[in-house]
């Protein structure tokens, strides 16, 4: 059970990167690029930065959440600016995730120490999530982060005012537009928190 709670955590945070953006009418198919950018964020923390326990892994995981947030960010962007359909930015950003992640790990930055093959150094203790049950198990905290996301993106869509904006925007575009609210800020702005989510998810792997 601990081990199918362990490999749903980053399945529940990317489910929420497509399903919040789903509300406003646009089809996140990026999540696979904003995890590996939310992953690498968060690795360098994890690796690099020495901090206390605590403070290590929220910063690593705020990392991961602003990574997958700047690659959503992008295509969110893109269909504000120019109408560019984010299918296709989001499918063409996984790709450029992907290799951009494998030029990364050829970088003294991000490769480890007397390695020439791509590979980083291990992320500190520090910055992990702690496990749920003992070192037994290998589920962490970040199930219950996935579990307070789905709560918050619940909260986000139907209890406040944003959320409302992005629902009217899903349902009818041009009404929302006449009704006063900048569709194309939600655009941006519900591509951005989708990234954010899918950030997370990289965290969790």
């Amino acid at each position: 059970i601990t081990e199918s709670l362990t490999v749903a955590t980053p399945l529940i945070l990317a489910g929420l990167a497509v399903a919040l953006p789903f509300k406003a009418s646009l089809f996140n198919i990026g999540a696979q690029g904003q995890i590996i950018l939310g992953a690498a964020f968060a690795g360098w923390v994890g690796f690099t930065l020495d901090l206390p326990p605590v403070i290590h892994m929220l910063v690593a995981v705020l990392a991961g959440a602003i990574g997958g947030g700047l690659w959503g960010f992008i295509p969110g962007i893109l269909r504000a600016k120019t109408g560019a359909h984010e299918v296709i930015t989001t499918i063409m950003l996984n790709h450029i995730s992907v290799y951009l992640l494998a030029f990364l790990l050829t970088t003294t930055a991000f490769q480890r120490p007397g390695r020439a093959d791509p590979i980083s150094p291990p992320v500190a203790d520090s910055a992990l999530y702690p496990p749920l049950f003992g070192s037994s198990f290998r589920l962490h905290w970040g199930f219950v982060l996935a579990l307070i996301m789905c709560a918050a993106v619940w909260w986000l869509l139907y209890r406040s005012t944003k959320g409302f904006e992005f629902r009217a925007v899903g349902y009818n575009a041009n009404a929302a537009r006449t009704a006063g609210i900048k569709v194309e800020r939600s655009y941006a702005l519900v591509m951005v928190l989708a990234g954010a989510l899918a950030g997370m998810a990289g965290t969790a792997q």
